[in-house]
């Protein structure tokens, strides 16, 4: 194909211009990586994005506690936490610990981290994150206690993920991160520059603390630059300009990976795709109120030929509407395979034998969006498909004017449904299908220690969701890593790169 040749003369050209700069950035020991995320603040609770909220944000603050990829939680700013009942955490602080401005780290600046992150005036972007906590309170010099507004057994997968501690004050009376004058962060990289829109480069701290999970800093720096276009960070790539960059298309990583001094990697995430179904009213009818319509339109797709021929190495179709290593997810919960013929008779059934028309959007992939599109045309369902920004894509489901949303759900890496499926199925402005029983049953669950009961009810709603086709569960996302041969790197399912476990190779 074109695009082959087109990257042919690049990586031929590549060759001369790649060794150099790149021994250049070990020499200087910086990571440089790029993504196509246009970052507008660096802290980490006021984005939707990893690039901010999990990537930059580990590496200038620190969490309480640490989960490791395979679910095990480790000290971090906390050397002890304990349930002192079903609704309150109680943590014993590190007293070793200063901010990269030199100023000690106390029970209050944590305090104030979790009962402002907690108060919904404050307008935290992802409120399921963290509405479930009540407040925060010192019960010693060195005592954390957070309270919770209701048990909620998943809430230290949060914590150890999402929940960076910043300094007392950092918000101020605006909102604005570093608003009293400290930009700072516990991290084993501290703030050197930050240009909204376009760059971060962080440094190594040379006050962070011994015997972190994270280790001591590795890199003198990491540098984040903003480039949208996808073919420009290859290019960058490839003639030494960036060391790391993600997402890659797999038409395009494919020619890269006969690159010499460039490893490609396409590995399997916790991000799920769905096709979610509206089944609200909508001026004029909704066809999607009928299930055989529902079912004709899971019918339609081949999800194992998109996989194979357009999402690439490293997807698998699902069966379920979660990740199958989240607590809660229901093994094959959906048996619905590619049949165009009954999808057609399905249609018919349904009062359609001509067809009829739907609206969809989505805000990950044309390519994806299309491909879909294509089955459904196939059997008569004519698609009039919208590709946008998420906040566009969410502005129309929130406001009842398509049919279908092809979107994704990476849960910000937590092995807990709550963290998937209550963003969409609990009566919210989000929620398509407004069923009460799978709003109760997923709340019931999200708010008790109680492990069978949990499952009990996890397994009603994910279930109903899969049977009743309120979403029909597509595809695992695979994320695919272009970086420097020499670049130690490994990633993890969660989607979270650990940059503070890389190194240059000869480091």
């Amino acid at each position: 194909m074109k695009l082959k040749y087109i990257l042919g003369a690049a990586a031929a050209l590549a060759l001369n211009l790649h060794v150099g700069p790149t021994m250049a950035q070990q020499s200087e020991n910086t990571l440089r990586w790029t993504s196509n995320v246009s970052l507008t603040t660096v802290d980490p609770y006021f984005n939707y994005n990893r690039e901010a909220m999990l990537l930059n944000g580990q590496l200038v603050w620190d969490t309480l506690i640490y989960k490791t990829s395979e679910g095990e939680y480790l000290p971090l700013l906390a050397t002890e936490w304990k349930w002192v009942d079903d609704q309150t955490l109680e943590f014993t602080l590190r007293d070793d610990v200063v901010w990269h401005d030199g100023e000690p780290f106390t029970v209050n600046d944590a305090v104030y981290t979790f009962n402002y992150i907690s108060d919904a005036e404050n307008g935290v972007n992802v409120q399921s994150n963290v509405n479930w906590i009540a407040g925060a309170e010192a019960a010693d010099e060195n005592t954390l206690r957070v309270s919770l507004k209701k048990p909620f057994p998943a809430a230290l997968e949060y914590m150890s993920t999402l929940h960076a501690i910043v300094p007392d004050g950092f918000f101020g009376d605006t909102g604005q991160a570093g608003a009293n004058g400290r930009l700072v962060g516990t991290g084993p990289y501290k703030l050197a520059e930050f240009v909204p829109g376009d760059r971060i480069r962080v440094e190594a701290s040379d006050v962070y603390f011994d015997g972190s999970v994270k280790g001591q800093p590795t890199f003198d720096a990491v540098v984040y630059r903003t480039i949208p276009d996808t073919s420009t960070q290859i290019a960058e790539l490839l003639s030494g300009g960036v060391d790391w960059i993600w997402r890659v298309p797999p038409d395009q990583a494919e020619p890269m990976s006969s690159i010499p001094g460039i490893t490609v990697s396409a590995d399997e995430t916790m991000r799920i795709s769905f096709l979610s179904m509206n089944l609200r009213d909508i001026e004029g009818g909704n066809p999607l109120q009928d299930i055989k319509v529902r079912q004709a339109i899971a019918y339609a797709i081949n999800r194992e030929q998109i996989v194979e021929q357009i999402v690439g190495e490293g997807s698998k179709v699902i069966q379920s509407p979660c990740f199958r290593t989240q607590f809660g997810c229901v093994k094959d919960a959906n048996s619905i395979g590619y049949d165009p013929e009954k999808a057609k008779a399905l249609l018919a059934e349904a009062g359609y034998p001509d067809g009829l028309e739907l609206k969809m959007t989505s805000y990950r992939s044309r390519e994806w969006t299309e491909a879909v599109s294509g089955f459904l045309n196939a059997v008569g369902i004519k698609v009039s498909a919208s590709v946008l920004d998420y906040s566009n894509a969410r502005d129309r489901v929130v406001n009842n004017q398509v049919h279908m949303l092809l979107g994704d759900w990476g849960s910000y890496g937590v092995n807990d449904v709550s963290a998937l499926l209550n963003n969409f199925f609990t009566l919210s402005e989000d929620d398509m299908a407004q069923d009460a029983t799978v709003s109760e049953g997923l709340l019931t669950a999200a708010q008790t220690a109680d492990t069978d009961v949990r499952m009990e009810n996890y397994d009603y709603a994910v279930r109903r969701i899969a049977e009743q086709l309120y979403w029909y569960p597509l595809w695992t996302h695979p994320t695919t890593y272009a970086y420097a041969e020499a670049l130690e790197f490994q990633s993890h399912p969660d989607e979270n790169p650990r940059f503070f476990e890389s190194k240059w190779a000869d480091q």
